[in-house]
């Protein structure tokens, strides 16, 4: 976790040393969920680039291995829960499963049933390959081998539509929006009010990307073409 307040304060004590201007509370609340969102995103490209390093033996080992380290900040993110069953579809041998409403995931990585005599992975396909394979009694989806596809609305088609219940998933979610408040003085001076401030959800790690962002995006509203280029070049230094 990163301290939202301190990467304000490195950056408002960045802009105010050399006169660049003020961020408001608001749109350094704007900048600061975006640039946790353009590390978030960054996650898997940099992993599966560590991958393809690793799989042409040109990476390193132990301390050294940055596949493993990006992979744990992915696995903060991990986490899992029930789907539950909304109707049988009309169109086909299917049933509808949805995540509750509160469910704010980014990646599904696993589907499972453990209604049978024991859990099995319920296999990814398109509904045009269910459909295909429940033409054939050797092929179509059963308790055993149950198969599921994206449906619309992020909804989930989950083939035989016996499976009514017991679907469970594990999956990868979005970060929470983080969030500095404060309270204004007598002078409209804002004060940092810790109790009701939401943190980044990155690691600490990240804190010196995060500030980089932050002032890329805050030198593009002020005009301030110098804050924007020396974080620029600090963020892909960084890469």
């Amino acid at each position: 976790m990163v301290s939202i307040n301190d990467v304000r304060e490195t950056v408002l004590a960045i802009c105010n040393k050399n006169n660049y201007g003020y961020i408001s509370p608001d749109d350094f609340n704007l900048y600061a969920e975006q640039a946790q969102m353009d590390i978030f995103n960054g996650f898997m490209s940099q992993y599966n680039y560590y991958i393809n390093l690793e799989n042409q033996h040109t990476s390193g080992s132990d301390l050294a291995d940055l596949a493993e380290s990006v992979r744990e900040e992915i696995e903060m993110f991990m986490t899992g829960g029930a789907l539950t069953y909304v109707a049988a579809s009309t169109v086909g041998d299917y049933s509808v499963f949805n995540f509750a409403p509160s469910v704010n995931w980014y990646h599904i990585n696993l589907l499972t049933y453990t209604g049978g005599t024991k859990d099995v992975e319920v296999s990814k396909g398109s509904r045009v390959d269910i459909t295909r394979l429940q033409n054939s009694n050797l092929t179509k989806p059963t308790t055993t081998y149950p198969m599921y596809a994206m449906g619309e609305s992020d909804s989930f088609a989950i083939a035989p539509s016996s499976i009514i219940s017991d679907i469970e998933c594990v999956y990868m979610r979005y970060p929470v929006t983080p969030i500095w408040n404060y309270v204004n003085l007598v002078s409209g001076e804002p004060m940092y009010n810790a109790a009701s401030t939401v943190d980044f959800e990155i690691s600490a790690d990240q804190e010196s990307k995060l500030v980089d962002k932050i002032l890329e995006k805050a030198g593009l509203s002020l005009r301030e073409p110098e804050v924007y280029k020396t974080a620029a070049v600090n963020d892909n230094q960084q890469q």
